[in-house]
């Protein structure tokens, strides 16, 4: 158990330092998931789950339960005909205060969050993302060691193929692997 809330807390200090707060903002539009390696099947699955929740999701995988570090981070982001799954992701900050982005290690691209609370994709990525990487994954970490040793009570566990989460939905979602 205690290696699940060490991943819980590094999805929650990565949530509080792009920019999302504590609290159910009144645009709730991201979820924060975090589970097992990114894959097709994983990534079918997780584009179920935002097209049933409404939202886009910020996935940190991890290679199991014991790992300390992720295997990496992806967005599950909703277009209006589509569900990209956008895998190799890394932390980036532009110093010590502002927002975290999600860089792309493969595509010219990164993801952060606007005024209203929408992940956005934004074109183009910093040219040179290792520092700020180290910078944003030493705020990761210290932001992640000052939090509790116990889930929160609302972390829930959505097993696979759950339906509760489940929204009608008139037809089938193209899901695009980029």
């Amino acid at each position: 158990m205690e290696m699940i809330v060490h991943h819980q807390n590094i999805m929650i200090a990565l949530r509080r330092e792009m920019g999302w707060p504590a609290f159910t903002p009144a645009n709730d539009s991201i979820a924060w998931s975090s589970g097992m390696p990114m894959d097709a099947a994983v990534g079918m699955e997780l584009a179920r789950v935002a097209q049933a929740l409404g939202k886009d999701i910020v996935y940190g995988s991890w290679k199991n339960a014991k790992a300390r570090e992720t295997e990496g981070l992806s967005v599950v982001y909703r277009q209006l005909l589509t569900v990209d799954i956008v895998e190799g992701l890394v932390p980036w900050a532009a110093n010590d205060t502002a927002p975290l982005l999600l860089v792309s290690t493969r595509r010219d691209e990164m993801f952060g969050i606007d005024h209203r609370g929408t992940l956005t994709r934004m074109h183009p990525k910093p040219r040179a993302i290792g520092a700020g990487r180290k910078l944003a994954e030493k705020r990761i970490r210290a932001a992640a060691a000052k939090m509790g040793d116990a889930l929160l009570p609302n972390n829930r566990h959505v097993p696979w193929g759950d339906t509760s989460i489940t929204r009608d939905v008139p037809t089938e979602t193209i899901v695009r692997f980029g």
